[in-house]
């Protein structure tokens, strides 16, 4: 992997049908980071390179190096990204749904497996985060999100009640504001777990996301 500007991050893993893909992201702000290769966005779109550049932000980049593309090429493949027929999935499982807090919270250091408790997002007594609710479908789907109690003193209320129910348009993103308070009983630096789920207008229900958060 190039060395990345500063602010951005990225790893680089192998997809299993012979392609070497490096993900990139941004956790602050939006960075252009010169890249040679094919890129797509988180929704499997390929990114217009027109620039010669992409722009790295908290939704991830996938790069695909151009000797897996002129590979895949080769065998006559359509795409680079193999994507999996859509008929396999059920409607609940074109969603998915993904906490995201502030650079601040994260937990530097403890990304190597072999850090030492406590591993999640730290927080203030009051911290606001947004539940990020993806639609792989072709269709757009109203979505109803909740988060499960989480007990010991913490708490999660919607910022507003009217977001509690999304409109979230095919192979579109919808962000859901909340904020999470922690009680005068809550431990400092004791992970728990937070835990959100929804259901799909019609009935159905949603795969959860679960995210490790601590007082700090």
């Amino acid at each position: 992997m190039p060395r990345l500007p500063t602010g951005v991050r990225g790893f680089r893993f192998h997809d299993g049908c012979g392609h070497q893909v490096s993900v990139l992201w941004a956790a602050a702000r939006r960075t252009r980071v010169s890249l040679p290769e094919v890129a797509y966005d988180i929704m499997g779109r390929r990114i217009d390179r027109s620039g010669q550049a992409v722009v790295a932000s908290p939704d991830p980049v996938y790069v695909v190096s151009r000797e897996a593309a002129s590979i895949a090429r080769d065998r006559g493949v359509a795409g680079v990204l193999r994507r999996a027929d859509p008929g396999s999935l059920s409607p609940t499982e074109h969603i998915v749904l993904s906490q995201r807090y502030a650079a601040r919270n994260a937990a530097p250091g403890k990304d190597d497996g072999d850090a030492p408790p406590p591993h999640g997002y730290r927080l203030g007594r009051r911290t606001r985060m947004s539940l990020d609710v993806y639609n792989f479908g072709g269709r757009g789907r109203y979505v109803t999100v909740a988060a499960e109690s989480m007990g010991a003193g913490w708490s999660v209320r919607p910022v507003s009640v009217a977001d509690t129910r999304v409109w979230v348009p095919a192979g579109g993103r919808v962000g859901m504001e909340s904020s999470v308070e922690a009680g005068r009983s809550v431990r400092r630096r004791v992970d728990r777990r937070l835990v959100f789920g929804a259901r799909l207008d019609g009935g159905g229900e949603v795969p959860g996301n679960v995210a490790l958060v601590h007082l700090k």
